[in-house]
């Protein structure tokens, strides 16, 4: 009798710190979003990119307004690719979800489209699910390259 009222004291104690886990689990799926982000965006399908974000959501790119709404984004987006942004690398280092609410962040690299180095930096959005699908509320990104000189003039 004490050896299963020890098992199951054994059994009970695992299971509790498998479940740990598995309550912080990002069921935002950002990593899933942040690929498709990039497929599409590589691919120029930046209707399917904007389409990641909520109506009204916003992005804080660098040295830039605040942009409200997905007409403004994908104003911001061609931009991006009219500058020379051609691709995009994602990498997703961190994740959580509670609830309708969520946040991702991690790295970014941008390539030109000859396959040269055109930016690389840091990212981080909020998400939140409507209608039952996360969308990105807003995100925000920085490079990790020196400003130009003067610049801060």
């Amino acid at each position: 009798m004490k050896r299963i009222v020890g098992w199951r004291f054994v059994v009970l104690l695992l299971l509790s710190l498998v479940s740990i886990p598995l309550l912080a689990a990002d069921k935002s799926d950002v990593a899933g979003r942040a690929a498709t982000w990039v497929k599409e965006y590589n691919a120029g399908n930046l209707a399917a990119v904007v389409a990641l974000y909520t109506p009204d959501g916003c992005r804080m790119p660098p040295n830039q307004p605040l942009l409200r709404g997905r007409d403004a984004i994908m104003a911001q987006l061609k931009a991006g690719k009219e500058a020379g942004a051609a691709a995009v690398k994602v990498t997703v280092t961190g994740a959580e979800s509670s609830g309708d609410v969520g946040y991702g962040f991690g790295t970014y690299e941008t390539t030109r489209s000859d396959g040269s180095h055109f930016d690389h930096g840091k990212w981080m959005l909020s998400s939140k699910k409507v209608d039952g699908k996360w969308l990105t509320e807003c995100d925000i990104f920085n490079s990790d390259m020196a400003m130009p000189s003067g610049a801060m003039k």
